[in-house]
């Protein structure tokens, strides 16, 4: 009696088949990305917080020291018209003492730890994102997420490569709410974000996340909002002279790289700035006018989540989207973590009106128009950034107040059809 070796169904075979290829192309992603950090001048932000550890080990204030250096060098700009710029340390004075404890290590030693847990921050905010796709869009954005890296916001730029601390704190930050909503036990979250505050104080606004997506949360996302501003009221007082020249700091790098973000609040105080028109108090009217109906708005959506009218899959794009928007500097690492929950939203309001394949012409479309004007220079991609931003949440606000009937879900699914034949 002979024995075969029982085939395969097609349909394991295939999916073998194209596990295959989506591990292959993962790996050639990762492979190019790698082969271009010798040319593209990797870790700006790791070497400013390495010299703030080597002022502390001399015993200096680095701020003071950062300071010095920017001031010699814009004196003098005319003799390195293309140079990068130096940076100084932004983060308040309360971060210091966790730098001086880094600075006892051995260089090698702290670096690498650091770009291991920046390199699993980075991977873990692909993962989250994918966790909120849903039947055929995971198959897509399987292929999208290891190019997300490059994409922020969908536009091009090699910020990931920076080193920058963002990228370790909104994963954490966003891991701990998946334990949120999986367990309803949040204390993790409110302990994380108000850690993450410490060292970028705007993030105290992600306590709006557990807010607007679970019951009973005002009394422990307002103690920890109001612990969030009690630590970093108390510094002037405990660090009095660091904290002063920490202002100092935060106002130069506004000064000398005229960078306010994305956001809208931070584009009008762009525009202020290069007419030379005071960008306070109006950059600060101008985002109260728009971040108290924002709120509102998330408000609304959040209560009608809560009443089971449409899925946490649906509503946390478009929540995350809209809390960073309250951010009023909004950074390309800020928009890093939404770059496939952006792209979902876009997927979805594609799919909305045509087949799969030409959903996916459209995505490709819109990335393409976006980045080509995004890539006539620095600040014309900001304005693409942040009104892009914009334009995808109000669509996926669009989609959860017009949810699809079922003669629409029929429609869809005679064009599904149509396609495959």
């Amino acid at each position: 009696m002979t024995s075969e070796t029982p085939l395969l169904p097609a349909d394991l075979a295939r999916g073998l088949r194209a596990s295959k290829v989506l591990i292959g192309f993962w790996i050639v992603v990762i492979v190019a990305v790698a082969c271009c950090v010798p040319f593209a001048g990797p870790g700006w932000d790791i070497k400013v917080y390495a010299s703030a550890v080597k002022s502390l080990r001399a015993g200096h204030d680095p701020y003071a020291d950062a300071m010095a250096i920017q001031r010699i060098y814009h004196s003098q700009a005319v003799l390195h018209p293309v140079g990068d710029p130096p940076y100084s340390y932004v983060y308040s004075p309360i971060t210091l003492p966790l730098v001086r404890l880094i600075g006892k290590l051995p260089f090698w030693l702290s670096g690498g730890t650091y770009w291991l847990i920046y390199a699993i921050g980075v991977f873990g905010q692909m993962i989250f994102a994918l966790r909120f796709t849903q039947g055929d869009e995971r198959r897509a954005f399987l292929y999208l997420a290891p190019v997300s890296a490059m994409f922020p916001g969908l536009l091009e730029s090699g910020v990931v490569l920076g080193g920058n601390i963002a990228y370790i704190l909104y994963p954490a930050v966003l891991l701990c709410a998946a334990v949120g909503w999986r367990r309803g036990n949040w204390r993790w979250f409110y302990a994380v974000v108000l850690v993450a505050s410490c060292v970028k104080a705007p993030l105290l606004s992600l306590v709006a996340i557990p807010i607007l997506s679970a019951r009973r949360q005002w009394l422990p996302a307002g103690l920890t909002a109001a612990a969030g501003v009690a630590l970093f009221a108390s510094q002037p007082l405990i660090w009095p002279s660091l904290f002063r020249n920490y202002l100092q700091a935060v106002d130069l790098q506004f000064l000398y790289n005229r960078d306010f973000g994305c956001s809208p609040a931070g584009l009008l105080s762009d525009v202020l700035y290069a007419h030379g028109i005071p960008y306070s108090p109006i950059g600060l009217i101008f985002y109260l006018c728009y971040a108290v109906p924002l709120m509102a708005l998330l408000w609304h959506l959040s209560r009608k989540f809560l009443d089971g009218d449409f899925l946490l899959s649906e509503w946390i794009p478009v929540l995350l989207v809209g809390v960073i928007l309250l951010n009023p500097r909004v950074m390309e690492y800020d928009v890093a973590p939404l770059t496939l929950l952006m792209a979902l939203i876009a997927w979805r309001f594609f799919a909305r009106f045509t087949t799969t394949a030409r959903t996916i012409v459209c995505m490709a479309v819109l990335v393409a128009a976006t980045n080509a004007i995004a890539a006539f220079g620095w600040y014309v991609r900001k304005l693409v950034n942040g009104p892009l931003l914009v334009l995808l949440f109000a669509a996926g606000c669009w989609m959860l107040l017009n949810p699809v009937t079922q003669s629409e879900e029929y429609s869809e699914y005679e064009m599904a059809v149509a396609e495959l034949n």
